[in-house]
């Protein structure tokens, strides 16, 4: 069983208040008790499932929509409607007493000014109890709504503990954070710095290297321009050697030894040839006075 009490006022009689206590079992839209009462007086009725699907099929609406609104206006309860583009329409329930407290209605102030009535109950005097029962219903609710805003204050209370310790650890690692970034930067510097270094080195071992290396292609360079060089002046001594004038000096003994020897041979080979010319006249006269009996023999097998 489900109940509301709020407090309302008539249009006839705006400075006087009522109080309405609206009761249903499991939905608004299965049927609805209803009690009013000015704190002296009180009165009570009750609207059935049908009367509402009449009044919904008479409104034109669905039943679902019909429900929302009458609970709207019956409890000041509910989600507030939506127009276009999102913004909240305002709208105004007013309810309408009769002067001898025979008949309640409600209806709904559109916007635009325009009224639509959501329904009527019929009323009925109510024994003295129910205002006993309305005050006792009205101080339970308000137990209720004192228990639930001290259990509100306190999930608000440890939800502001828990943000504030969320705070705390959030700073912290923010500060972890920023000291390790710190820390990783000085590292990265570090090595960063190193491997200049390295590589500056590097360079320098790799420029001195290639110094070294010119050099000693230049060297040697140098070494093969004076060995052609001295070859060219040994080239040009030789040459200017066998320019000079022959003139006898003690280097050129050997050579004026070979022309003497020259001088001879060429003086033996005419006596030689002179002596050929001579030879065959004397070997004619031999011929003559050779004995006859004078032959050569010849070897034998055996003296051989």
């Amino acid at each position: 069983m489900s109940g509301t009490v709020r407090q309302i006022s008539v249009v006839l009689d705006p400075s006087i208040p009522y109080f309405l206590r609206v009761d249903w079992a499991e939905d608004l839209g299965a049927g609805f008790t209803l009690a009013l009462s000015d704190g002296s007086s009180s009165w009570i009725g009750e609207v059935p499932e049908e009367e509402m699907m009449r009044k919904a099929t008479e409104l034109g609406v669905k039943r679902e929509k019909y429900v929302e609104d009458l609970h709207r206006a019956l409890t000041g309860g509910g989600e507030s409607r939506r127009g276009r583009g999102g913004v909240a329409e305002k709208e105004e329930y007013l309810f309408h007493l009769s002067s001898d407290h025979g008949c309640l209605s409600y209806d709904k102030k559109t916007q635009r000014g325009v009224l639509v009535n959501m329904g009527a109950v019929e009323l009925h005097p109510a024994p003295v109890d129910l205002n006993r029962e309305m005050i006792a219903h009205t101080l339970e609710h308000s137990a209720d709504l004192e228990a639930e805003n001290r259990r509100l204050q306190e999930k608000n209370q440890t939800l502001r503990q828990e943000r504030q310790h969320l705070l705390a650890d959030l700073e912290k690692h923010v500060q972890e954070m920023e000291t390790m970034e710190g820390d990783l930067f000085s590292r990265f510097i570090m090595l960063l710095n190193e491997k200049k270094a390295k590589i500056r080195a590097l360079q320098d071992t790799i420029r001195h290297d290639q110094q070294q290396l010119d050099q000693g292609v230049e060297e040697q360079e140098n070494h093969r321009v004076t060995g052609v060089t001295v070859k060219s002046k040994a080239g040009d001594s030789i040459k200017e050697e066998e320019d000079l004038p022959q003139s006898f000096h003690p280097s050129q003994a050997p050579t004026v030894l070979i022309r003497d020897i020259s001088s001879q041979t060429s003086s033996m080979e005419d006596t030689v040839r002179d002596s050929k010319d001579v030879l065959p006249s004397r070997k004619h006269g031999l011929c003559y006075h050779q004995s006859p009996e004078l032959k050569v023999k010849k070897p034998s097998p055996d003296q051989k």
